[in-house]
């Protein structure tokens, strides 16, 4: 699954909402053929002991197992409440007196239990939030069984998880999402990864709804009692988290039949919106047979649609079934951009690497899950640059390593293979280690056993292990056959152990042959808590220089120091580089004169993946306090005007050693000076007018130059412009071209809130379109009035409001000095409300505020307030941690390079590069 990247607040869109919705009567069930009497196998026949059993608390017993599910459901999307029946097949390994199956939030109406064609007297206790128990009569015996549950369920209109319900221009839908533990809201079921059997679903929904699922249409037909019935193709092997279904009056727009097999391909949009999916069919088969090429292997699966979702946040890779968040998915013919282009493109390409990875070989539990999603990951610059070579994707993907490196400097980050002792470590594990640094280490071995080997060694993987589970042992395996020597020593170093490297590298010449003197240690910044001693086996590559030659040497370092032979150089190096196109898990330190000679050539001899990385690296440096913060900022001055956008990208990175929250207001003042000065030069040249003979980088630049130039730094000219700008789309959304209408709003909220906020906000209360509403908060988000955010906030509680949209009210201005301590007394004076508004899994999330301070006292009020609170939460002890070490760390940054950050904003006007 991919979850949008957008760094903090990504985790609270689409989530908590009021909750509305007609409600049926608590002895309604659906009417279908298993409407039957239930005699002896109602709940009320059948005692339950007098000792109540103990339920599982995290993993159920492998006693009974399911080998298939039947399931009818009667849906109506206006209803709360929908009704199921579930045919369970079982396969009994050891005599038992209870069977524990995952639900939460199920009502169950009834249960017959039946093995060797008798009914066996059935009692439903209570086990856990997660678990329901159903006690026997008389003692399972060995071989199969089957039990029919019939219940009631939650469409829920709080929550984006299990089933949920959304309102679209006046009509109601039902969708799904289950990853990682949502189908227990759903079905009752073994909800776990290894449980992987067919499925076979049936809807009864109201006329003008129509229902999709995994698989294709059997058949369609009226219902005795009104509406419709469709019935489904039983599915292939799956686990729970990998079904889904949606129900309303969708829209279907058919794209060419997908790869070796032509299998049939759709996207299912909302009603009115069929004519927004031309891209994503176009481009949906073109990626799928990249795909097959690479796996060597058609598509699994025997049909392949696309499902816009609102409010889902990112997409979900369910076979046959693809969800997506639907305003990535859909675009208006005119209102459509490179940037959604290629953000709907990466993403579909990481869904439909999941058909591979995931779907046809799943994960035995959830501590391997990297083997779906840093895989998925992976793939993703993989398949992009053969098939749109002019995105760059392989520079950018060492970007993204950077990013990883990033949040795997924390002491609180999980392993990427972290142990799973709770439900809250499943749902930690969807977070930048398991994406960013799985997929980076998966680079880093790619780049040291060779492209052809690492392919390979998928391809058998994937062969080895069709329609199962597998494990990390069973990948490695299978990398090492392929590589023929054990490559698991030197991975499980970085798949078992939180953290990474910084390589110092020294060029010593001092004898008949040049070498490399490499040591290793644990990169930490400054005011970490964290160990240094600790070592990796670290595949790595040297580039170097002497003369017009260039060369590389490679070795795996293994201990904490070691020497590296340069044996093709002729002299001593003019310079090198310790990690050759970037592509090791790994910071580097150059030390005196070797920095200072890579300096020098940096423009010329090193690739454009390399001088990403090194800018990255200049970013870690001065993080762990070794370079000062003025040195890494002018280099962010040096790049400003470069015209490879990847680079230019790479280098804001540097902007965040300028850290606002610990700004005097004098610095802030200053730091915005320095923005106007560095970027508005080439932010006016472009403007706010998408030119026709510009290429596609110049119209992805131009967002983030007016970001920083007009939004943050308040440039007159682009706040100006702005504001008219924002004026005109209020009254015409087309005056506005599309990639620019979010830095148009946030740039107007930011400078003229007075003037923008009620607009924006009488606006979004008659808005309809879900695209635009959109846009509108996030031009609210931007607001930095301390005033009117205290006057938007209340939107957050309004039941009036769906949640699941307003969230971004409140997260957004929670990380700016300017408006933190407003959000972060709302949230304290608000917080038992706010719980009861945010789904369950996500309510840790609310101790983020906290993570814009940046002083001992604030800290403490965070860890007084957040600690009880988020001990109930399933995932809020390490969200906490890791709020905590960060403004630990903020703290220590800023004692540690306030002096030179200071002294680099008070040079005076900065002379601007040339735009390019």
């Amino acid at each position: 699954m991919r979850r949008n990247a957008a760094a903090l607040l990504a985790v609270f869109t689409g989530i908590a909402c009021s909750t509305h919705g007609a409600n049926l009567p608590s002895d309604a069930h659906a009417p279908s053929a298993h409407d039957a009497p239930l005699g002896a196998a109602a709940p009320a026949q059948g005692s339950a002991p007098a000792t109540p059993p103990t339920p599982p608390t995290l993993r159920l017993p492998t006693t009974v197992r399911p080998t298939g599910y039947t399931v009818e459901l009667t849906v109506d999307p206006s209803a709360a409440i929908f009704q199921g029946v579930a045919d369970v097949a079982l396969e009994v390994a050891e005599p038992t007196s209870i069977l524990w199956l995952n639900g939460k939030a199920l009502t169950v109406k009834g249960a017959i239990l039946t093995q060797a064609g008798a009914p066996i007297d059935v009692a439903v206790v209570a086990g856990t939030t997660d678990v329901i128990g159903f006690t026997l009569a008389r003692p399972l015996a060995k071989g199969p069984a089957s039990l029919r549950i019939i219940y009631e369920a939650v469409a829920s209109t709080r929550e984006v998880e299990g089933a949920f319900r959304a309102e679209e221009r006046g009509d109601w839908y039902v969708f799904t999402q289950f990853e990682p533990i949502g189908a227990r809201r759903v079905f009752p079921c073994f909800d776990e990864p290894g449980f992987k059997v067919p499925w076979q679903l049936t809807f009864h929904v109201p006329a003008g709804s129509v229902a999709v699922t995994n698989t294709p249409l059997l058949a369609e037909e009226p219902h005795p009692e009104g509406g419709r019935t469709f019935r489904f193709a039983r599915t292939q092997p799956l686990p729970s988290y990998l079904i889904a279904f949606g129900v309303g009056p969708f829209e279907f727009v058919q794209a060419a039949p997908s790869g070796r097999k032509k299998v049939p391909t759709r996207i299912v949009t909302p009603k009115g919106r069929a004519a927004e999916a031309a891209y994503a069919a176009k481009v949906t088969p073109e990626i799928l047979a990249r795909l097959e090429d690479y796996f060597d292997m058609p598509y699994p699966y025997e049909k392949l649609d696309t499902l816009a979702v609102p409010l889902f946040n990112g997409a979900m890779e369910h076979p046959g079934l693809i969800t997506f968040n639907s305003e990535r998915l859909l675009a208006k013919e005119g209102e459509d951009s490179a940037q959604r282009q290629r953000g709907f493109a990466g993403t579909q390409v990481h869904e439909l690497g999941h058909q591979w990875f995931g779907n046809l070989v799943t994960l035995a539990w959830w501590d391997d899950l990297w083997l779906n999603e840093s895989f998925a990951t992976w793939i993703v610059p993989r398949i992009i640059e053969g098939w749109q070579p002019t995105w760059d994707a392989p520079v950018q993907r060492v970007y993204a390593r950077s990013r990883a490196l990033e949040a795997d400097s924390l002491v609180t980050a999980r392993r990427v293979r972290q142990p799973i002792e709770h439900a809250g470590d499943i749902r930690n594990a969807f977070d930048a280690i398991t994406y960013g640094k799985g997929g980076a280490v998966l680079m880093m071995a790619e780049e040291w056993l060779g492209r052809d080997v690492f392919q390979r060694g998928l391809q058998r993987y994937v062969r080895a292990h069709a329609s199962g589970n597998a494990t990390a042992k069973d990948f490695l395996d299978a990398l090492s056959a392929e590589a023929g020597r054990d490559v698991s020593t030197v991975l499980n170093t970085f798949l078992d152990q939180g953290g990474a490297p910084i390589i110092t590298a020294t060029a010593d010449c001092s004898g008949k042959v040049p070498k490399v003197a490499l040591s290793q240690r644990r990169y930490l910044p400054v005011g970490s808590k964290g160990e240094t001693a600790q070592t990796w086996k670290v595949p790595l590559c040297v580039r170097y220089g002497v003369g017009a030659t260039t060369g590389r040497a490679c070795t795996v370092l293994e201990a904490e120091r070691a020497e590296l032979p340069l044996p093709e150089a002729k002299s001593c190096p003019d310079w090198l580089y310790p990690n050759a196109e970037g592509a090791g898990y790994y910071r580097t330190a150059l030390t005196g004169d070797t920095l200072r000679k890579l300096v020098s050539v940096a423009d010329r001899r090193l690739t454009r993946t390399e001088r990403v990385a090194l800018l990255g690296d200049a970013y870690a440096l001065a993080k762990a306090g070794t370079l000062p913060a003025g040195d890494a900022l002018s280099l962010a001055s040096r790049f400003a005007g470069d015209p490879d956008r990847q680079v230019f990208s790479a280098s804001l990175e540097l902007l965040q050693l300028v850290d606002e929250k610990t700004l005097s207001e004098p610095r802030q003042v200053d730091f915005q000076r320095f923005l106007r000065d560095t970027y508005g030069p080439r932010a006016r040249k472009l403007g706010f007018t998408p030119r026709a003979d510009e290429d596609e980088d110049t119209r992805l630049l131009r967002p983030r130059l007016l970001e920083l130039a007009g939004r943050q730094g308040g440039e007159p000219v682009l706040v100006a412009e702005a504001k008219k700008l924002a004026a005109k789309w209020l009254a015409d959304p087309r005056a506005v071209s599309p990639e620019l209408v979010q830095p148009v709003l946030a740039i107007a909220a930011r400078h003229a809130g007075a003037e923008f906020v009620p607009r924006f906000h009488a606006a979004l209360k008659k808005e309809k379109e879900r695209k635009v509403r959109q846009q509108l908060l996030g031009g609210l988000s931007s607001v930095r009035d301390p005033k009117l955010v205290r006057q938007l906030l209340p939107m957050v509680l309004d039941p009036a409001n769906d949640a699941r949209e307003v969230m971004w009210v409140m997260f957004s201005p929670s990380q700016d000095p300017a408006t933190r301590e407003v959000v972060y007394t709302f949230v304290k004076e608000n917080y038992d409300a706010l719980v009861a508004r945010m789904p369950e899994a996500v309510a840790g999330n609310l101790a983020r505020v906290g993570a814009a301070w940046c002083d001992a006292e604030h800290r403490k009020d965070v860890a007084d307030f957040f600690t009880e609170r988020n001990a109930r939460t399933h995932a809020g002890p390490r969200i906490l941690a890791q709020v905590l070490e960060q403004v630990d760390l903020c703290i220590a940054q800023k004692e540690a390079q306030r002096a030179s950050v200071d002294a680099f904003l008070t040079r005076g006007p900065v002379k601007a590069p040339a735009p390019q």
